[in-house]
């Protein structure tokens, strides 16, 4: 408990940290006492940049939690195993058919438009992953796997590019490199609510994974329905990471560095301790990279990256050693 404390305060301190920080900063004085120009540059701006981190934070690391429960595999996570990309395929889709059109003006639809299509995107990839999931044990084969769904969509999304407009393929590389920049309130808010019931969906999922662990069967005899399982966490995973791809762009490897660290720092710990870690120090992390990304001009995708490629490295090392 005291440590979830700790994690909390530390979240709401990094949190009010990228409220004042920026291209021009400023002070908790400014923030309380300035005039009203500046507050509202804090709350329609900055206050919707923080609380996208923040959703992201939540959203990336618990589905990548949910895929390595449901797998049984450390490396399982969206961008690995190809559902960030065929998020990012639909939303190709959307933008080089002309729906990038409604996107310029932020709208209602906008949000919702690129939500349902990353979300069957990912539907339709994890339905496959499950499929394939059936008849394959060996881990290494199954993250190759989920490489070569990841490549495809990547082949796709390059033809695309080849035959797009300039407008349509400026806004696509813009949005594919990652930004937390430029959503307005009512994005967020689709951006929230997406969040919202993926974390109810996960929620509902955690209890039915403990007797999941041990095995199928067992599950079974416990009266877990593993269809219905399955489903909920399907659901959450495509609502999480389809709405921080359609929101964020394809943000990649944070669904592997926050539950690996969290196993390693709090490892064992009980499935509901390990979910709140998850998303504790999720949402740490990524204010973190959105004060680093302040400072530096980095987009998310090249510091996440640069953490997250040595850490898989770690895991194939640390697995290779222990089979």
């Amino acid at each position: 408990m005291l440590l979830i404390i700790i994690l909390l305060i530390s979240c709401i301190l990094l949190f009010m940290v990228n409220l004042l920080t920026g291209f021009e900063n400023i002070t908790l004085y400014d923030l309380f006492f300035t005039q009203e120009e500046t507050k509202n540059l804090i709350i329609s701006y900055r206050f919707n940049r923080a609380l996208a981190v923040v959703l992201a934070g939540i959203s990336l690391p618990v589905s990548g939690f949910l895929l390595q429960e449901l797998f049984k595999n450390p490396l399982a996570e969206p961008s690995v195993l190809g559902i960030t990309s065929a998020s990012a395929l639909a939303v190709a889709l959307v933008i080089f058919s002309g729906g990038g059109v409604v996107l310029l003006h932020y709208q209602w639809l906008s949000g919702w438009l690129l939500i349902v299509s990353a979300f069957v995107g990912a539907l339709l990839t994890s339905l496959l992953l499950l499929f394939i999931a059936r008849g394959i044990k060996n881990v290494s084969t199954f993250i190759i796997i989920g490489f070569l769904l990841s490549s495809f969509s990547g082949s796709l999304i390059s033809t695309l590019q080849f035959y797009s407009q300039s407008e349509s393929l400026k806004q696509y590389v813009y949005w594919s490199f990652g930004s937390f920049e430029g959503l307005s309130g009512k994005q967020v808010l689709v951006f929230t609510i997406c969040t919202i019931i993926g974390l109810l969906s996960a929620f509902i999922s955690v209890e039915k994974l403990i007797g999941f662990l041990m095995g199928e069967e067992y599950a079974k005899v416990l009266g877990v329905n593993m269809t219905k399982l399955k489903v909920n966490i399907l659901i959450a995973v495509c609502l999480l990471t389809g709405s921080t791809t359609a929101m964020l762009g394809p943000i990649v490897f944070v669904g592997i560095i926050i539950p690996h660290f969290c196993r390693q720092i709090w490892n064992p710990a009980a499935l509901w301790m390990q979910i709140n870690l998850n998303i504790l120090t999720g949402i740490g992390f990524m204010l973190l990279v959105s004060l680093i990304m302040s400072y530096t001009q980095l987009p998310v995708n090249i510091l996440s990256s640069l953490i997250g490629v040595p850490t898989i490295l770690f895991i194939i090392l640390k697995y290779r050693v222990k089979n």
